[in-house]
């Protein structure tokens, strides 16, 4: 994996307390929980920073030093994010459109659903 690339979100998320999930905009907000590893990715995913930067970031939470899998781990769920489509490498940065970068429940969803079908992120509805 390459850890120059910027890493974003490509999904519109939820955060309730500690629990943050992707929000299925087609299907009626359908709701699909993360892990507290995906959760954390997801949130950083602001399209500003690479994943060297991700893996610096979450080696200094550990005051006792990160365990000896981090990076994989990272890399891990890096991939399986990816795969889902909730986020995107990128070899630059880029800003997130407004309903990426809130949090569905901080958005107004009124303008949050004229740009999702502005940029053909979601079908206008018949």
């Amino acid at each position: 994996m390459e850890h120059a690339h910027f890493f974003k979100r490509s999904a519109v998320y939820k955060v309730e307390g500690d629990d943050v999930s992707i929000v299925d905009v087609q299907a009626n907000n359908v709701l699909t929980p993360l892990d507290p590893w995906m959760a954390r990715v997801i949130l950083l995913a602001d399209g500003q920073h690479t994943i060297a930067q991700l893996i610096q970031h979450m080696t200094s939470q550990y005051e006792e030093g990160a365990p000896e899998n981090l990076v994989e781990t990272i890399e891990s769920v890096i991939t399986r994010l990816t795969e889902s489509d909730a986020i995107e490498l990128t070899t630059r940065p880029s800003l997130l459109p407004y309903y990426l970068r809130l949090p569905i429940d901080e958005q107004d969803p009124k303008e949050a659903t004229q740009l999702m079908i502005q940029d053909g992120f979601i079908q206008a509805k018949q």
